[in-house]
């Protein structure tokens, strides 16, 4: 880890002003110290600004986010967000529509391979060449 010194440095002054702080306080609270409240506040201000200073160079210390690389595939681009929970390339007036005639699926499917099966040979390629 980058930085770790300087990391266990605002550990080790957290926990000194965390001591200074109770310290204080139980010198206040026990020993009736009119100063000890005081102290224990300062002291607690400056735990919390040596917490806030750690969590700043923990976050500038991190690298900067990746851009996409140049040419880089669609599936790493974040997606547009959609608008209106419709598809985006369909107007939102578009109904599905109940096929004319009243056939199965499994009946218009045997007529869609006849027909496929009917037409002329010539017009597609084998696609596997003779060894």
């Amino acid at each position: 880890m980058r930085g770790y010194t300087v990391h266990l440095l605002f550990h080790l002054l957290a926990m000194v002003a965390g001591a200074g702080c109770g310290v204080a306080a139980g010198l206040w609270w026990f020993d009736h110290v009119p100063w000890g409240v005081w102290a224990a506040a300062g002291a607690l201000a400056i735990g919390i600004v040596v917490l806030v200073l750690q969590g700043l160079y923990i976050s500038a210390s991190q690298p900067p986010p990746r851009r996409p690389v140049h040419g880089a595939s669609r599936a790493d681009l974040p997606a547009p967000p959609r608008r209106g929970g419709t598809r985006p390339d369909l107007p939102s007036a578009t109904l599905v529509q109940k096929p004319a005639r009243r056939t199965s699926v499994d009946q218009e499917t045997r007529t869609a391979a006849a027909d496929a099966l009917d037409e002329e040979p010539t017009a597609h390629p084998p696609s596997r060449q003779p060894r």
